[in-house]
């Protein structure tokens, strides 16, 4: 047995072992492993009787090192053989490493170390086991060498050290950090297996999609290879050299709601460049020139992902019947509605229920809110389902999108006075339809039919009551308004026929409730409208009297008091609304 010391200081060394990062020690070692030929590494975690992780095996079957390397293997930090060569020396596979550093890195996995490794060397293929304590790391005790019969490789055991990070080792994320980090290299060499406490690293199971990108920088061209997954990862951007091998990683800088994914920078330049990096955005280098670059194409590949996941819900929803709308949007404020309608559904979609008839009625639901209250649809889907903040700000940008959230308002408040409109043509002017109540519920809820000033009154008892007083006309619709010290009424007269008799009971009707004393001294305007499906034409020449409104057949000033009174036909009436309507929804 032989003691070698590694020249350096037992501090650099610590800074080296990174022990404070366990996986990306087991990452090293099986990143060693294939550097070394190896076409299958096995990691297992050994647990305690109480599920700690005490010790952790790192098992190849590569060539091994030959005793007569590992003197040098161990005694020097950098000049790693790596350095002086193009590929693995049998396979000829890609590089990993060419530091020297990964051994070190095993401190991070146990204080005791031990490789046992079998390989081909000047005697023939012999064992040898090297050995190491975190005590004193820059020594390490070489045992001699006693030839075998066993297959080549190395074997790595870590034990003796307690530590909260070694026992999140076998939690499934690692699994996955794995699967992201190693993928290029397995893909590229589909013979290598890598099993990770029991379980294939395989990242055929779980990509969904694989996408390629030229990048150029300067007069560098370099390439972009983004992998998406089914499972959640860590969203890094890995800088690699030009055969997919990381050597260094970075944040992937973007914003990509609904997605899991890892990216990877291919350069020839990578390996000499990559410290660059790590000095900021700031820093004008390659590295940070082709950073920037990678995350713009990084965006743009997931703005048109995000297209295509929308179409791919929404067609989904419209194969089961669920999605709330028929046919296409006729002109533009129903195609606006409809593409923030997809934007919001489709940002949320994994909040929703998963059966056909209840996701159903929600979706039908949020186009319901998204008509009502556009502004507050972010805010109500936050308080139902706890929308993560990517969610939220993809929610909120569609509805600040072109102003839309005033569109589809708007565009609603259009709809809506179409739909009354055709039910007002139907219960006034159609003799056989007979529905008084059904006009009068109408009416209560639609008051601006009578005009916009017209459109926030409601039911009033004082109202009531006056007008029960006045009982020789019976009234079909009274609304009021309570507005700083004074009052607005609207009084509704339905005649089938408008005579001049009429019109003379209504004027004396609407002077005797104006003259109530409950509304003495106090500020009221009255409009009492006497409606009917034909106006006689003495009628018809007072309602279209130069110096009054169309339809005003009075307009009386006493004192605080103004009253109003007109004479109009259903079909006229209907005609201005529909026209007020058409010219608001000409001018959306």
């Amino acid at each position: 047995m032989r003691r070698v010391h590694l020249e350096a200081a037992e501090d650099h060394v610590q800074r080296l072992a990174r022990e404070n990062d366990p996986l990306g020690a087991v990452k090293e070692l099986i990143w060693n492993a294939l550097d070394a030929d190896a076409t299958r590494v096995d990691v297992v975690l050994h647990r305690s009787p109480l599920g700690a992780v005490e010790r952790v095996t790192v098992r190849d079957d590569g060539t091994g090192m030959a005793p007569e390397a590992l003197a040098a293997a161990f005694d020097r930090i950098g000049g790693s053989w790596k350095k002086w060569t193009s590929g693995t020396l049998l396979k000829q596979r890609t590089l990993h490493g060419s530091n020297g550093q990964g051994r070190l890195r095993a401190y991070a996995l146990g204080d005791h170390i031990r490789w046992t490794t079998v390989a081909d060397g000047g005697a023939g293929r012999s064992r040898t086991e090297v050995s190491a304590h975190a005590t004193a790391r820059n020594d390490f005790l070489i045992g001699d060498s006693r030839p075998t019969a066993e297959p080549t490789g190395t074997l790595v055991e870590a034990w003796g050290k307690q530590s909260p990070r070694l026992d999140r080792l076998p939690l499934r994320a690692n699994h996955r950090r794995l699967t992201a980090e190693l993928a290029p290299y397995l893909i590229a060499y589909p013979e290598v297996t890598v099993v990770y406490d029991g379980v294939p690293v395989d990242p055929g199971t779980s990509i969904r999609r694989t996408a390629v990108y030229p990048l150029t920088f300067g007069a560098e061209t370099a390439q972009l290879k983004v992998i998406e997954w089914s499972a959640a990862v860590d969203r890094e951007l890995h800088l690699c050299d030009q055969h997919g091998i990381p050597v260094g990683s970075v944040d992937a800088g973007i914003r990509a709601p609904g997605f899991e994914f890892t990216a990877y920078v291919l350069w020839h330049a990578m390996a000499d460049n990559v410290g660059d990096v790590h000095l900021g955005d700031g820093h004008d280098s390659d590295v940070t020139a082709l950073v920037a670059v990678a995350r713009e194409q990084l965006r743009a590949h997931f703005r048109s992902r995000a297209d295509d996941r929308r179409r791919e819900l929404v067609d989904g929803w419209r194969a089961e019947g669920s999605y709330p709308y028929d046919g296409r949007p006729v002109g533009e404020p129903a195609r606006v509605e409809r593409e923030t309608f997809d934007l919001v559904a489709t940002t949320v979609h994994r909040h929703l229920p998963g059966r056909g008839t209840q996701r159903r009625g929600t979706l039908r639901l949020l186009r319901e809110a998204l008509r009502s209250r556009p502004e507050r649809v972010g805010e109500l889907l936050d308080d139902i389902f706890k929308l993560s903040d990517d969610e939220r700000g993809q929610v909120d940008q569609a509805l600040r999108r072109g102003g839309a959230a005033r569109l589809i308002r708007t565009a609603a408040t259009v709809a809506d006075r179409l739909a009354v409109i055709g039910d007002l043509r139907r219960l006034a002017l159609d003799e056989r339809a007979g529905d008084p109540a059904g006009l009068r519920a109408l009416l209560t809820d639609a008051p601006w039919v009578f005009g916009e000033r017209h459109g926030l009154l409601a039911a009033d008892a004082t109202l009531d009551g006056v007008l029960a007083r006045h009982g020789d006309v019976r009234a079909l619709l009274a609304l009021a308004r309570r507005e700083h010290e004074g009052r607005q009424h609207l009084v509704v007269v339905a005649t089938p026929h408008v005579g001049v008799k009429d019109l003379a009971r209504v004027t004396a009707y609407a002077d005797a409730v104006a003259a109530d004393h409950r509304f003495q001294g106090r500020r009221v305007d009255w409009d009492v409208w006497l409606i009917g499906s034909e106006l006689d034409s003495a009628v018809r020449l007072e309602a279209r009297h130069p110096e009054r409104p169309p339809g005003c057949v009075q307009d009386r000033v006493d004192g605080g008091t103004r009253v109003r009174v007109w004479a109009r036909g259903w079909s006229e009436m209907i005609h201005e609304c529909a026209d007020r309507v058409r010219f608001y929804q000409d001018a959306l």
